[in-house]
């Protein structure tokens, strides 16, 4: 056997405490009805089940706890449910129905843990859990994971704390008029107002992120849906006349109903719609039929006789004239037709 050098050794230990380090800076948090809990010790997670401290998760769903500690019981109570649990047993009561628990409550560093799921569940409670946060979301309307808005930088863009690190965030399939243009010439006064728009709306507050085919754009940009309180905030944009629709394939998931939001926009004359700032704009329609094709989930367009655009669903077939029409929504040639 091959003796390990001492590099090697520092290597491993390196990567070692790199790992650790990773998932301590990333603690289980807990989200009921939106708001975060506060936990007197973090949670764990064992054999795939996320526990929590009891008393937390009890209390912030409305029950009462009472512990025993004679017979290491834990005992939670609302008006219709009493729930049992003992330390170590896999057989919990609910409402004297006995249920099989995955994992048993236990107790870690003298804090008594409880698998959080049951809990919730047992409960009457919607239990998602996002792995990208390391979120265990009860009653929240947060699938995306959430992050808080550090700064607005204008109508469309944010600043966000993106686990830890600060990411430019691009709202999808939206465009509000320019505010920090390095060209001053193209700033506008409606982008300003768009900007405190999204200012008084999103900054300092926790948002969800929805992404669509491509993550980033090629500034290196987050492209997202924003989401707060259960809302997209691309479609509060539009709908009160801040934003116009502007769609780049393959990120297209919502375009038929940004589109829609758009025409009743501008047919209450909401926002900038009213000032005629954005109705020299005409509203996208997607074409059937054209010299070139694309799919709404890659960024290559063909010809229409390709065996790769023959693939491409109905549903998902983007349509051009041009050549420059494809380019300027970034789409390249395939590299099997070779349209020209």
């Amino acid at each position: 056997m091959k003796k390990i050098t001492r590099n090697t050794l520092l290597i491993l230990l390196f990567f070692l405490l790199t790992i650790n380090f990773s998932i301590a800076a990333e603690p289980i948090k807990v989200y009921v009805n939106n708001s975060l809990i506060e936990m007197p010790v973090a949670p764990i997670i064992e054999n795939g089940r996320t526990l929590v401290p009891v008393r937390a998760i009890f209390e912030s769903m409305g029950a009462t706890v009472d512990w025993d500690g004679e017979t290491k019981t834990v005992t939670g109570k609302t008006e219709d449910k009493t729930i049992i649990l003992v330390i170590g047993d896999k057989i919990a009561l609910v409402n004297n129905e006995k249920i099989e628990l995955d994992v048993p409550a236990k107790v870690v560093n003298g804090s008594t843990l409880v698998p959080a799921r049951f809990i919730a569940e047992s409960l009457g409670a919607k239990v998602d859990w996002d792995n990208n946060t390391r979120s265990v979301l009860i009653n929240s309307n947060y699938p995306y994971g959430k992050y808080k808005v550090t700064k607005v930088v204008d109508g469309d863009t944010l600043v966000v704390d993106f686990n830890g690190k600060e990411e430019r965030v691009r709202l999808i399939g939206i465009d509000t008029p320019e505010s920090v243009h390095p060209d001053v010439s193209k700033n506008l006064p409606e982008g300003k107002l768009a900007s405190q728009f999204t200012k008084d709306k999103l900054e300092g507050k926790e948002i969800a992120l929805e992404f669509d085919v491509q993550e980033r754009d090629h500034y290196g940009r987050l492209l997202a849906y924003v989401w707060i309180n259960g809302e997209m905030f691309n479609k509060v944009l539009l709908r009160e006349g801040y934003a116009k629709v502007a769609t780049y394939p393959p990120n297209v998931k919502y375009v038929d109903e940004f589109t829609k939001i758009q025409e009743e926009a501008r047919k209450n004359d909401k926002g900038f719609w009213n000032s005629d700032n954005f109705n020299e704009e005409i509203i996208p329609i997607r074409k059937t039929t054209g010299n070139y094709v694309g799919s709404i989930e890659s960024d290559k367009y063909h010809y229409p006789t390709c065996r790769h655009a023959q693939n491409i669903l109905e549903i998902n077939k983007v349509w051009f004239d041009t050549i420059e029409e494809a380019q300027n929504l970034r789409y390249v040639p395939c590299g099997v037709c070779k349209p020209k």
